[in-house]
C-alpha cells in the first residue's frame, strides 16, 4: 500500500496525534501585555533606541494566488527572501485546504515585500512596494489536517519567483544549528505580519508595519530524524506563520535559524509552561531546501 493511501485511511488517528503539536485556544486568564513592536526598516530614528532594521526589508507577506481574497491579502502568512528569487516560508501557509497530504509542487503563490516610505499606504499592496508572483517548488513531507501541522518540524516551503527581487532588498542568511547552540534561555526574535495588528490599524490587510517580538529559548523538541521543533516564549500569533526566527550566533548577526510554526493560548502569554513553537532549520532540514532551491537557481 503507497504511502499517501495509507495516510488517507489513517485520517482519524491523525486528530489524536495532533494533540501534541500547535493547536490555539483561549487562555482562560488575563491577557499579559503585548510587548510586540512595529519595526521600521528603512528609518532607524523610527524605532526605539533607534535600531537599524534594514535586514528585515527581506520579510513580506505570502499567500495562495488562487483564492478569492488575494488582491487584498486578507489570508496572507508571513515569508522571507533567502536569495533574488527564493522565498521561505511554512507549508500551512501556501496550502490551505483543511486536508493536505503529499501536495505537488507548481502552487501559484503571490509575494508582496519591501517597505514603502512615507506614512501612506501606498505600494503594490496596502504598504509593500513590490508585488511578485511565483510558484511552491518544494515543500516539506508534511501532513495538514483541519489547518494543525501533525509534522511541524517539517512544516516548510520553498517558492520560486518568476521575477528576481529588486537589489535594493538584501536577503536573509539562513542556517543549520544544533541543540548544543541553543541553550535554554538564549534570545532569540521573529519579524512578520500578525493579523490582529493589522486590523488594529482600521484595515485587516494592512502590511505597511512589519511587527517584531522577542523572547527567549524553552527547549528543542526533537521530532524526527529529518527535522526539530523549538519552544520558546517569543509572542507570536496568527498571519506570523512562516516568520523568521533569527539570532546572533558564532559571531554573525541576524542569522535565520528557523521560522514560526504555531502558537500556544493566544500566542501573547508565551511562557515556559506554554511557549510558542517554531521550525528549527537542522543540517537534514537546510539540504532539503537547498537541493530544491538548486533545481530552479536565479536568473
Amino acid at each position: 500500500m503507497s504511502r499517501s493511501a495509507w495516510l488517507v485511511g489513517a485520517m482519524f488517528l491523525v486528530s489524536i496525534a495532533a494533540a501534541a503539536t500547535p493547536a490555539v485556544w483561549r487562555a482562560p486568564h488575563t491577557q499579559k501585555t503585548d510587548n510586540r513592536v512595529a519595526r521600521d526598516r528603512l528609518h532607524a530614528r523610527n524605532n526605539p533606541n533607534r535600531e537599524d532594521y534594514s535586514f528585515l526589508n527581506a520579510v513580506g507577506a505570502v499567500w495562495p494566488d488562487d483564492i478569492k481574497n488575494a488582491a487584498g491579502g486578507s489570508g496572507a502568512a508571513t515569508g522571507f527572501l533567502i536569495d533574488r528569487c527564493h522565498v521561505l516560508t511554512t507549508m500551512h501557509g501556501v496550502f490551505t485546504d483543511d486536508i493536505v497530504i503529499n501536495p505537488p509542487d507548481g502552487k501559484p503563490v503571490a509575494f508582496a515585500v519591501g517597505q514603502t516610505e512615507g506614512e501612506t499606504n501606498r505600494g503594490a499592496l496596502r504598504g509593500l512596494k513590490f508585488l511578485l508572483h511565483g510558484t511552491v517548488i518544494g515543500h516539506g513531507d508534511n501532513i495538514i489536517v483541519n489547518h494543525l501541522a501533525h509534522d511541524p518540524e517539517n512544516d516548510w516551503a520553498l517558492i520560486g519567483l518568476k521575477t528576481n527581487v529588486d537589489d535594493t532588498i538584501a536577503p536573509m542568511t539562513i542556517a543549520a544549528v544544533d541543540e548544543a547552540q541553543l541553550p535554554k534561555g538564549l534570545e532569540l526574535s521573529v519579524a512578520g505580519f500578525p493579523t490582529d495588528h493589522r486590523s488594529r490599524r482600521g484595515d485587516g490587510f494592512n502590511f505597511k508595519d512589519l511587527w517584531g517580538s522577542d523572547g527567549e529559548v524553552v527547549a528543542v523538541v526533537w521530532r524526527s530524524t529529518i527535522g526539530a521543533v523549538l519552544e520558546t516564549t517569543i509572542q507570536v500569533t496568527r498571519g506570523n506563520s512562516g516568520s523568521p526566527l533569527y539570532g546572533d550566533l558564532d559571531g554573525q548577526k541576524h542569522v535565520v535559524i528557523g521560522m514560526v510554526e504555531g502558537i500556544r493560548g493566544n500566542g501573547i502569554d508565551a511562557s515556559e509552561d506554554a511557549p510558542n513553537t517554531e521550525i528549527l532549520f537542522t543540517p537534514s532540514t537546510f539540504a532539503s531546501i537547498g537541493a530544491a532551491r538548486a533545481r530552479t537557481p536565479c536568473r
